[in-house]
């Protein structure tokens, strides 16, 4: 599949250009507000042209979307438009009625659209999802890092800046992928950092129903730390580097009959295969695409109406 990319970001350059090289495909196009100027060498003979000529031209089969976050849906719907399938970048929206808008597109142009959290494919969610813990009660998310340059744009709340957009959304899927039930805010207690309009960190839980309960903290405050872990009836399961795993990674779990040194060990070691999760969902983008696969955002509507209540909300309510 020929791949044009909207923009040319770091997560593009870094991850997605070798993952559609990897998976057999091929990026063709970069488009850019500016296009008089070349490619730097990363992108070899890619073809630089502007935004319009990108989603004009017949060749690109497909577009992937990095822009900033505010730019998602708006161009989303031009290259559904435009008549091409989108693997955008996440969040996928930042509201719920944008969420409708580039619903309804997808559904006029009957193409596909998945919101790229990469994070589905790495084979140590499936490992945690399957793992024996009785019944899961407790999860713990944190995602952090420190803070970023003035001019980032992870600081410009009006572009869905912010840790909450930025890595928020990664705690927040992990209970959607390991609980049952439909999410709901209860608590919040947020950092402002006011002199950037945007929060420095956040703290959340999530009642999803059943005695399932999700408590994560996003940072762009602190250092770059990130962890997942389960709490059951029977016993617990942890992922190392849940979210940006090295090639190889690790995960520990405990059982209270299972496992030995008991439930206050360090647990047991579990060493994953090595993979590239970004190849992975290229790979599955790509089958989507010509398989004919529906478009589902049910998950990016739990995701949008739970992270945009947590925007909105005071620094410290429930």
């Amino acid at each position: 599949m020929r791949f044009g990319i909207l923009g040319d970001a770091k997560i593009a350059r870094e991850k997605l250009l070798p993952a559609i090289r990897a998976a057999g495909h091929e990026v063709t196009h970069i488009g850019r507000r500016d296009a008089s100027g070349g490619a730097d060498q990363v992108w070899g003979d890619v073809a630089i042209c502007s935004y319009e000529e990108l989603l004009a031209n017949p060749d690109v089969e497909a577009i992937y979307n990095p822009l900033p976050n505010h730019l998602h849906v708006p161009m989303a719907i031009r290259a559904l438009e435009a008549g091409k399938p989108v693997l955008s970048e996440k969040p996928l929206a930042l509201s719920l009625a944008e969420l409708d808008a580039v619903e309804a597109a997808t559904a006029r142009s009957g193409l596909y659209l998945y919101d790229g959290y990469m994070v589905r494919y790495h084979p140590q969610w499936d490992w945690i999802r399957g793992i024996d813990v009785g019944q899961r009660k407790q999860l713990s998310a944190h995602f952090s890092y420190p803070p970023q340059p003035t001019g980032n744009i992870r600081n410009f709340a009006d572009w869905g800046g912010g840790p909450i957009w930025d890595i928020g959304c990664y705690c927040l899927i992990s209970g959607l992928m390991l609980f049952d039930g439909t999410p709901e805010l209860v608590a919040v207690t947020k950092e402002p950092e006011e002199a950037l309009d945007v929060e420095k960190a956040a703290t959340a839980i999530v009642d999803f129903g059943g005695g399932q309960v999700l408590h994560f903290t996003c940072s762009s405050g602190t250092s770059l730390c990130q962890s997942v872990q389960l709490v059951g009836t029977d016993g617990w399961a942890r992922l190392d580097v849940p979210f940006n795993p090295p090639p190889v990674t690790t995960g520990r779990w405990a059982h209270r009959d299972r496992t030995p040194g008991g439930m206050l060990g360090l647990g047991v070691e579990v060493a994953f295969d090595e993979c590239d999760q970004y190849q992975l969902m290229v790979t599955d983008f790509v089958a989507a695409v010509e398989e004919g696969r529906s478009t589902n955002l049910h998950d990016a509507r739990e995701m949008v109406g739970i992270l945009s209540a947590l925007v909105a909300a005071d620094r410290s309510s429930s």
